[in-house]
């Protein structure tokens, strides 16, 4: 009996230390040497076309561009495509002469005539637009529908292709846009064939022209040298933070001028900026627009070549001193020292464009670009 209550004991006690054993921590796995390092959903340090052994970042064009897909050489331009996401690219269009970039489109399809970028249309889900952002056909489709295609047919028509993710087979549907304007109505040309009683959005507003102000010369020269630095392709973040504003023009006082040591011509001018809110609900009647508006003026130098191209534009930073002001005047001291002096304000010689107000300016705009 003793014998068989201690092996009955000792099974037991084997049992329990069993048990134990399986319940006992175990050591930890050393860590590995090179642990893994997480990349999803960093940032792209950046997308980069080259040309000339000199590099541009898409990405300070366009911050949602994330792959450089296409460089098409097109006349004197390149049409630089980077990808955003699918059905929508970024197009940037680099002049092969001044090395700058002209355009930025952010749309799908596009597409020329004649190796003419200035034919160009693209699509943007269900619209059609031109090279200047004019809505040229806004297409009905259904949710499963979208553009997959643009073809131009000839100058007054476009090829639309529409494909549908319940078809293997896309469809095919002619659109027309347009007589292709003589030379001698290129004026007429430029009016929007929008009718009166929509809703026009800030990006079909067209970016200002000289010539829709009659401007020539000199005074061209100035007045596009300013819309290149303040128009809605290169400032688009003045319509995304506020979504009121639907138009900003320029505008430039010429205070004086001074030849340069390149022998280039510098331009002391007054630098406004003009913006226009809630116009685009406000053009049933042309002739009386429904808008508010407000300007912003700064001092800013303007120096064009002798075939009046724009060498260089620099504009006064906040916060800089006394000297700044007679930097940016040369050797125009008495407009520097009247700029500084309390109240003091230098007679403008030209004001460009001529016009008595900014409301004027607005409206020779519209007479322009709008058809009555």
């Amino acid at each position: 009996m003793n014998l068989i209550k201690r092996s009955w004991l000792l099974a037991v006690l084997c049992l329990l230390l069993a048990a134990c054993g399986a319940d006992s921590p175990t050591a930890p796995a050393a860590p590995p040497e090179n642990p893994p390092v997480e990349t999803a959903g960093e940032p792209v340090s950046g997308v980069i076309f080259t040309y000339n052994d000199k590099d541009y970042d898409l990405q300070e064009r366009n911050s949602m561009v994330n792959a450089l897909m296409e460089e098409t050489p097109v006349g004197g331009t390149i049409v630089v495509e980077g990808h955003i996401v699918p059905n929508v690219a970024y197009y940037g269009i680099f002049d092969t002469e001044t090395e700058t970039f002209i355009k930025d489109i952010e749309g799908a399809n596009l597409t020329w005539r004649d190796d003419d970028i200035s034919t160009a249309a693209y699509s943007l889900w269900s619209e059609i637009y031109d090279y200047d952002g004019g809505l040229l056909k806004k297409l009905d489709l259904s949710d499963s529908e979208y553009v997959s295609g643009l073809t131009w047919k000839d100058s007054q028509h476009l090829t639309v292709e529409i494909s549908s993710i319940n078809s293997e087979s896309p469809e095919a549907l002619e659109i027309t846009v347009g007589e292709e304007p003589a030379l001698s109505e290129k004026r007429a040309s430029k009016k929007r064939y929008l009718g009166l009683h929509e809703i026009v959005p800030w990006h079909q507003f067209p970016v200002p022209e000289a010539e829709a102000f009659g401007l020539t010369g000199k005074d061209a020269s100035l007045y596009e040298a300013a819309v290149s630095q303040f128009n809605r392709e290169k400032t688009p973040e003045y319509f995304t933070s506020d979504g009121d504003l639907d138009l900003i023009l320029p505008s430039v006082s010429v205070f004086g001028k001074y030849t340069t040591d390149e022998g280039n011509t510098a331009y002391v001018v007054n630098f406004v900026r003009c913006f226009f809110y809630d116009l685009g609900y406000g053009l049933d009647d042309l002739d009386n627009p429904v808008y508010t508006h407000e300007s912003i003026n700064n001092l800013a130098s303007i120096t064009l070549d002798h075939n009046g191209n724009l060498a260089a534009f620099d504009e006064l930073g906040d916060g800089e001193d006394d000297s700044a002001v007679y930097r940016f005047c040369g050797p125009l001291t008495d407009i520097a020292e009247k700029l500084l002096a309390p109240g003091g304000w230098p007679e403008e010689s030209a004001r460009i464009p001529d016009t008595g107000s900014y409301e004027e300016m607005l409206q020779q705009y519209l007479d322009y670009y709008f058809e009555r």
